[in-house]
């Protein structure tokens, strides 16, 4: 603090710069603003005070710099370079300063012979270069503003649905023409006042001021819309695609970076709700992704650790009871509470990169597990999620592993989720192709629950077909289950495709099954899963295959076991 006379000849010196001063707090809060940085701020010191200066200042350091920065700063019309720099306080907190040098810098640029590239270069700041609209600074600011002038809004956060497909099959020309047409219609839509940006990628962002929840919801709604009635990549024959959307109100006692995150959270739950939806921001959402990020690190915990154990599932020939194979399934045993079951961590692994690393280690250790028992009738089945489809080097790793543990590749087979294969449709058939030409077998799992199932067969190099429970569930009592599943299996046995039925939990499923042709299945009535320790661990693994416990033969085990 600056105490008396002193005080008041520094205040008044200060007053009367041409320099502009701000004093921040070390997350570069603002705690002072002389009148020069308050003018340059467009703001009252007032309205300054708690706000983020490099927010405000785009450009600005966020930390004592040895260097001053040069930045553009732009406002209506005129246009400034300063040089900004930041320096520490003996009492912590920042001193900024920032000096306009408009004239030297034009001669700088003159001198260069770039003079003539000057608009180019102030667009190059705060403008997207591929679609010319505010880029993440630009829109980082205006929202800061809209915070410091105590205007209450929303924020939207736009995200294009399966965007990396369009690149994919398309090219990356006609994603970015995509993303030009995006732009063009976002803007057009839009009204005076209301601003939209491009962040990066395929997200967008759009500060609404003034408007409560009902309104931000139905600007959500009018772009969601008009996106999806229109061909993207021009052309009645171009591509049509849909945007999730998130939506945050906003208040000035909020930060900018807090808004954005929980308009990020929000478009995260459209994502996971199925696209194509908006959804407002709720504390829950918050919640869902402190669980989510909870769960991911457990996750990360079992892989380096050995918290992950697998367990067999054992599917039987439903003449004579005998096994055929196992599907080896997922579990978290991590000892760690609370337990989690697959169907509440494997959502959380899917949603990230860490799947890939999970789905590599089942793999590595079903042939590890072959390999130490290399008994001919030992065979596993292994699932292959959405992501680990698009991972280009997963079929090199299985097979190198196979080849070099020297198991019989036909030993192991993958599976593939119909909604999976059909979503990556060329990943899927490229996988498929690789492992089937040496030797693996693959099996299209849950058939029948996606779209176009029988469209997709042709083109899917897989030798087998497991059929989704839903249809087998009612199989008994004379549904129209029957028609689907006699279809299934009349289509499997005419392309020459292998059938196996899930979710078998009663002897009549089995015997109406057994009448519709389907000669090998699996389930509880059949046998439950088990840890694949404890199924390698019988001494009479050798003499593979042998029936598994059904559900009865369990029960009576573990009451044996418990007396």
């Amino acid at each position: 603090m600056l105490v008396s006379d002193d005080s008041a000849s520094v205040g008044e010196v200060l007053a009367a710069s041409d320099i502009a001063f701000a004093v921040t707090d070390q997350r570069c809060r603002v705690k002072w603003v002389n009148p020069r940085m308050a003018a340059l701020l467009g703001l009252s010191p007032e309205q300054s005070s708690g706000r983020s200066l490099p927010a405000l200042l785009a450009g600005a350091p966020e930390s004592p710099s040895a260097a001053d920065v040069v930045v553009s700063w732009r406002s209506g019309d005129e246009h400034r370079w300063l040089e900004v720099s930041c320096s520490a306080l003996p009492s912590e907190d920042l001193l900024f300063r920032a000096v306009d040098v408009t004239r030297w810098r034009d001669q700088e640029l003159r001198a260069a012979k770039l003079g003539h590239r000057h608009e180019d270069l102030l667009r190059m700041v705060e403008e997207d270069p591929l679609t010319g609209l505010p880029n993440r600074r630009a829109l980082t600011r205006e929202l800061e503003r809209q915070l410091a002038l105590g205007v209450r809004g929303a924020l939207l956060l736009l995200d294009l649905d399966n965007f990396k497909d369009i690149n994919d099959l398309r090219g990356h020309p006609a994603g970015d023409r995509v993303m030009c047409t995006l732009a063009n219609l976002l803007r057009d839509r839009l009204t005076d006042g209301q601003v939209v940006g491009r962040l990066g990628g395929d997200e967008f962002a759009v500060v609404l001021p003034g408007a409560d929840e009902r309104e931000a919801v139905a600007v959500a709604d009018r772009l969601r819309t008009a996106v999806a009635a229109i061909p993207l990549s021009g052309g009645s024959g171009g591509t049509r695609t849909t945007i999730s959307a998130g939506v945050a109100r906003f208040d000035t006692g909020e930060s900018w970076q807090a808004i954005l995150a929980n308009a990020d959270l929000a478009l995260y739950a459209s994502k996971a709700a199925g696209r194509n939806r908006v959804t407002v921001y709720e504390q829950g959402h918050y919640t869902d992704t402190a669980l989510r990020v909870s769960v991911l690190d457990r996750l990360r915990g079992a892989l380096q650790d050995g918290g992950f154990a697998l367990h067999a599932m054992p599917m039987v020939k439903l003449a004579s009871g005998r096994v055929v194979g196992h599907e080896l399934l997922l579990r978290l045993e991590d000892n760690k509470h609370p337990r989690l079951g697959p169907g509440e961590f494997l959502p959380a692994a899917e949603r990230s990169d860490l799947v890939l690393d999970i789905d590599r280690w089942v793999a590595g250790t079903a042939i590890d597990a072959l390999v130490e028992h290399p008994y001919p009738g030992l065979r596993f089945n292994v699932n292959v999620s959405g992501r680990t489809l698009e991972d280009e080097d997963f079929g090199d790793f299985v097979l190198d592993r196979i080849a070099a543990a020297g198991v019989a590749p036909g030993r192991l087979g993958f599976e593939i989720t119909e909604t999976a294969a059909v979503t990556n449709l060329d990943a899927a058939r490229s996988l498929a192709q690789q492992l089937r030409a040496s030797g693996c077998r693959i099996t299209l799992d849950d058939f029948g629950s996606g779209f176009g199932s029988f469209v997709h067969l042709k083109q899917l190099p897989i030798t087998g077909l497991k059929i989704d429970g839903e249809f087998v569930h009612g199989i008994d009592y004379g549904s129209r289950d029957t028609v689907l599943v006699s279809g299934i299996v009349d289509i499997a046995r005419g392309l020459g495709l292998s059938v196996v039925a899930e979710w078998v939990e009663r002897p009549t499923q089995v015997q109406a099954l057994s009448r519709l042709g389907v000669r090998v299945a699996q389930g509880f009535h059949l046998g439950r899963p088990e840890p694949l320790n404890a199924l390698l661990a019988r001494p009479n693994v050798g003499g593979w295959p042998q029936r598994p416990q059904s559900m009865e033969e369990a029960a009576e085990r573990a009451r044996a076991e418990n007396a």
